[in-house]
C-alpha cells in the first residue's frame, strides 16, 4: 500500500499524488514532465541535458563512455554528478507534482493509503 494526496480545485477535476519515489519519472523523464504539466522544470532539464552532453562529448568524443580503469577523478565525479541529475526527478518529481497543483489553485483534501492512484480517487469520492 502506498500513500497518496488528493487534490481538488473548485472547477477542475481531482488530482493524486502519490508520496514517495516517482519510479516513472526516471525511465521517461521527458515524457513524465510534460505528462505533468511540469513545463518549467522540462525545459530546464533539457538544457542541462544538452550542456552534459556536449561536456562528455569534449571529455570523451564520439564514443561517449568512461572507461573506470583509466579515469581520472574529475571524470568520476562528472559521472556522479550526471547519475544524481538523472535520478533527481525519482526523488523530487512527486513534490514538483504538488508544488505545480498548488500554483495553480489546488488544495489538499486527503492523504489516504491505497494499492493504486485509482482506488486512492475511489476512496476520496467516498469521503464526500
Amino acid at each position: 500500500m502506498n500513500s497518496y494526496q488528493v487534490y481538488k480545485h473548485g472547477k477542475k477535476e481531482t488530482r493524486v499524488v502519490k508520496k514517495g519515489f516517482a519510479w516513472l519519472a526516471i525511465p521517461f523523464n521527458l515524457a513524465w514532465f510534460i505528462s505533468r504539466g511540469l513545463w518549467r522544470v522540462f525545459f530546464s532539464y533539457i538544457l542541462i541535458i544538452l550542456f552534459l552532453a556536449g561536456v562528455d562529448y569534449e571529455i570523451y568524443g564520439e564514443l561517449g563512455f568512461i572507461n573506470f580503469s583509466t579515469a581520472s577523478d574529475p571524470y568520476r565525479l562528472l559521472l556522479i554528478i550526471q547519475i544524481i541529475i538523472f535520478t533527481l526527478p525519482g526523488f523530487k518529481g512527486n513534490e514538483w507534482t504538488v508544488n505545480n497543483l498548488q500554483k495553480k489553485g489546488y488544495k489538499l483534501t486527503y492523504s489516504v493509503k491505497a494499492s493504486s492512484k485509482k482506488v486512492a480517487l475511489e476512496l476520496a469520492h467516498k469521503e464526500k
